[in-house]
């Protein structure tokens, strides 16, 4: 139930909440202990006092039929076994009156226990019965439902225990009917109005495409049609402001009406692709335009538009139908005047951008692929592909190598009030500050590895020696080889001597510069052990640690303090039991010496803090714990060496990391046991 809590919470979030029919088990409890305003109702009068002895006030004896509340008094509705007492006839003036009833969301909820007890092949066991009998009753999906369930577990279509679902404003509800949309079918469809697999698979390119866009990023959906993806870009993503065009006025009246009266940040413009002269270059940070430019006669229009706006550190992400053709080699569609499969589709992006990244996806019941499955895995660019798919959905960021002369727009500048701290001041600190988004930052950069290795290998020979973007690009490029399954002496070599070229020449007075210089001892450290060169790694690791992080920002103490820890451990295997503990003392001395400062430099506006800093400090904590248990454990070193090294665990050397590890452990067992079939 726990989990069951947690998955409606983040698709619906923070609110008031009813739950109808609340049965044994309800979940008002877990959404209170969650802070939530959360009330129940109830058909037995018996089982609202059992509730209300446990949470006064909060149930109520009632049903659908004698609804004790106001209209629209709670912001999400929880329904589900309540239904089951109605025939299917009566579901569509039951789901209307609840439309009427529910403020924003709707989750159509059941229990194992509940589902269980319902006939796998009658109708309602049908999940898409359900999704078409809310959609007529004036709902639509949820923009945020497949955060909550994802794409390939949609390939099931027995109910499930979660289906979202939200209302439309009243407005557009009255303006533009099913029938309305039924009308305009060939031209565009509101996916998120239509059940089925390929409506399904339209909104998945959104959900996806989501992931990549960045905290505060104004994002431009190009050819939008009636705004839904839109939405969920909007609705799925950190991103600041969204705009959507098409050249269609009937198709953004809609999407105006549906999406942009209720989300401020979303707004719709007439307009053709190819003729954005109403945005300045630079101006646009991602880029989304699914199955565009096989509708345009010359798509490099486009393409140029789309490079010009792009700020030097932007992502465009983008789709087409691959090979959607008859025996004659054309497409059978008239409004599509190319053909594409993934060759075509990277060198026609890959002449204004840098591709590095590409899903191949399937939804079945087309054209293609008929038979196909609820599918999109990210599949690599190196990788030859030949298993059949209906479409390829392609990233690729904007090259910024060239952009050094461009004014640069910080990110962090959008919401900071004050002057920004020295390890966010890409500006004063880089020759090319466009670089760093692309080449260095987490979670943004290039996406697959050849690429981002080509990049930086690039930037690393052309970059000024000594200066911050060389540094950058060294460590990115240390940190692949480290990982890499290739290593060997001639290839560490080679990386040294540029490293201690860069050491040579690099300005300490340059603070971004000299982050990298402490990044890479410690790197260097950790490359030198991989190939057994303990006494020098023990060295370079002594150099690190005494190296004062606070000169760039107390953040960078994840380094010199893992220094400290790496110096310890060797230490402490060559039995310098005394040295050791010096080490694992100087850590936790460090730690403390470097929390102590003004917190601005880890937040920056501490009423707007940068969302990273706290995180990351609690990593440097962290080390310094592990530092703290090595010191308890050194004295069975000798004698039980096992026992030290399990009170070290490096498994969870560091926070953030090991809270990856764990994400992506989880991630992968639940497609394996939702999906076997699905390539993770």
């Amino acid at each position: 139930m726990i989990m069951d809590i947690e998955t409606i919470l983040k698709v619906c979030g923070a609110g008031s909440y009813l739950q109808i029919g609340c049965g044994k088990n309800p979940l008002v409890p877990q959404l209170l202990k969650r802070s939530m305003n959360a009330y129940g109702i109830d058909a037995s009068l018996e089982l609202v006092e059992q509730h209300n002895a446990r949470a006064p006030g909060r149930f109520t004896h009632g049903t659908l039929r004698d609804y004790p509340f106001a209209a629209k008094t709670f912001d999400t509705i929880i329904v589900g076994a309540e239904l089951l007492h109605f025939s299917p006839n009566d579901l569509p003036i039951v789901l209307s009156a609840l439309q009427q009833m529910t403020k924003r969301h709707l989750v159509l909820y059941f229990s194992q226990e509940t589902l269980a007890t319902i006939p796998k092949h009658s109708l309602i066991a049908n999940r898409l019965f359900w999704e078409k009998a809310f959609i007529d009753a004036g709902f639509r999906k949820h923009t945020r439902a497949m955060l909550g369930v994802p794409y390939y577990e949609l390939e099931n279509e027995y109910l499930s225990q979660f289906t979202f679902f939200e209302c439309l404003p009243e407005q557009a509800l009255q303006t533009y009917s099913l029938a309305w949309l039924a009308e305009n079918r060939d031209l565009h469809m509101d996916m998120l109005r239509e059940a089925g697999r390929r409506s399904d698979g339209h909104v998945s390119r959104y959900v996806l495409a989501a992931t990549l866009v960045r905290p505060g990023d104004f994002v431009l959906d190009a050819a939008c049609g009636l705004g839904y993806g839109t939405a969920v870009l909007a609705a799925c993503s950190p991103g600041a402001r969204f705009m959507g065009i098409d050249i269609d006025e009937g198709s953004v009246a809609y999407a105006t009406q549906n999406f942009a009266a209720t989300n401020s940040a979303l707004s719709y413009r007439a307009s053709d692709v190819t003729q954005l002269s109403f945005l300045p270059d630079h101006s646009v940070d991602v880029i989304v335009s699914f199955e565009t430019i096989e509708h345009i006669v010359d798509y490099d229009i486009f393409l140029a538009e789309a490079k010009r706006v792009l700020k030097p550190d932007g992502r465009f992400i983008g789709s087409v139908p691959n090979l959607w053709c008859d025996e004659t080699g054309n497409d059978p569609n008239p409004y599509h005047f190319h053909v594409f499969d993934w060759n075509k589709l990277s060198e026609a992006v890959g002449k204004y951008f840098i591709v590095d990244g590409r899903w191949a996806q399937t939804a079945g019941g087309g054209y293609k692929v008929a038979h196909g499955h609820r599918e999109m895995h990210s599949v690599p660019l190196a990788t030859v592909y030949d298993k059949e798919t209906e479409w390829w959905i392609i990233s690729a960021c904007a090259n910024p190598l060239n952009a050094k002369d461009i004014p640069y727009t910080n990110p962090f500048h959008r919401t900071q009030k004050e002057t920004v701290p020295a390890h966010v001041d890409f500006a004063k600190y880089y020759d090319n500050p466009w670089l760093y988004r692309v080449m260095v930052q987490l979670g943004e950069r290039l996406i697959d590895r050849d690429a981002l290795f080509d990049f930086c290998a690039k930037v690393e020979k052309e970059a000024r020696v000594g200066s911050a973007d060389q540094g950058a690009a060294l460590c990115v490029l240390s940190y692949q080889l480290f990982e890499s399954n290739c290593m060997n002496i001639k290839y560490l070599s080679a990386q040294l001597e540029r490293i201690n070229a860069f050491m040579a020449a690099y300005d300490p007075n340059n603070l971004h510069a000299y982050r990298w210089a402490i990044s890479l001892q410690y790197i260097v450290g950790r490359l030198l052990l991989t190939i057994g060169n303990r006494d020098e790694a023990l060295t370079i690791f002594r150099e690190c640690g005494n190296m004062d992080p606070l000169r760039f920002s107390p953040l960078l103490a994840t380094k010199t303090i893992s220094s400290r820890l790496y110096a310890g451990m060797i230490l402490a295997g060559n039995g310098a039991i005394t040295e050791a503990k010096e080490q694992f003392s100087h850590a936790i001395q460090e730690a403390h010496r470097v929390t102590q400062g003004d917190w601005k430099t880890l937040l920056g506006d501490m009423n707007n803090p940068f969302t990273f800093g706290l995180s990351e400090i609690a990593e440097v904590l962290e080390i310094a714990g592990q530092c703290a248990r090595a010191l308890h454990a050194l004295e069975k070193q000798q004698a039980v060496p096992g026992y030290f090294w399990g009170q070290i665990n490096l498994r969870r050397f560091g926070l953030l990391e090991w809270n990856k590890h764990l994400e992506r452990e989880n991630e992968s067992l639940r497609k394996q046991l939702t999906n076997p079939a699905v390539v993770v």
